[in-house]
């Protein structure tokens, strides 16, 4: 393990325990440092604010799962795989889900996966995306964040196949062709 992994990890730790008691907003990077035991200015070296914790646990959860759909993995595999990933950290995410402003995950969350389909989609297929289709795409990956969202407030209770099933049936067919082919 790397020293920045290290450190985003005593980070995380910490926040995953403070954010049971205090909604993300009312955590202050203060203290998360005292939590954790880092300095404000090696937090400021990995961190903009304390939204972006969160969000560096999304994308290191969403890396090897949602941002490859379309790519190498198929739509079903990837959001199997997503829901696992989340799962793993229940602690954190069930308390984070209940966040709604521009740098909660539910949005966060939304960028990112309309960014991974559409660019693995472009990459893998050389496709270009009619009008249509990306209003399709971006109608779909909102909805599906919004469900994945529910998914995470309901604590998560939900097998994650069902759950898959859900999604699998909520996208539009040229897309899950796409991501699938």
């Amino acid at each position: 393990m790397t020293k920045r992994q290290e450190i985003c990890l005593k980070i995380f730790k910490a926040l995953e325990l403070l954010i049971q008691t205090k909604t993300l907003s009312e955590i202050k990077v203060i203290d998360l440092c005292q939590a954790s035991g880092v300095s404000r200015s090696t937090f400021y070296t990995y961190f903009y604010d304390i939204y972006s914790v969160p969000q560096w646990i999304w994308d290191d959860s969403m890396q090897p799962t949602l941002y490859k759909i379309g790519n190498t993995l198929t739509w079903d595999e990837g959001h199997k795989l997503m829901f696992e990933n989340l799962l793993s950290r229940k602690a954190l995410f069930i308390k984070i889900y209940w966040e709604n402003n521009y740098h909660s995950i539910l949005e966060y969350g939304y960028r990112g996966g309309y960014d991974a389909v559409k660019k693995n989609v472009e990459n893998r297929k050389k496709h270009v995306w009619s009008d249509t289709e990306l209003v399709e795409l971006d109608y779909t990956i909102k909805a599906l964040a919004s469900l994945t969202t529910k998914w995470g407030r309901d604590g998560m209770v939900v097998p994650v196949n069902f759950i898959v099933q859900i999604f699998n049936d909520h996208v539009p067919q040229f897309l899950k062709e796409l991501c699938d082919t």
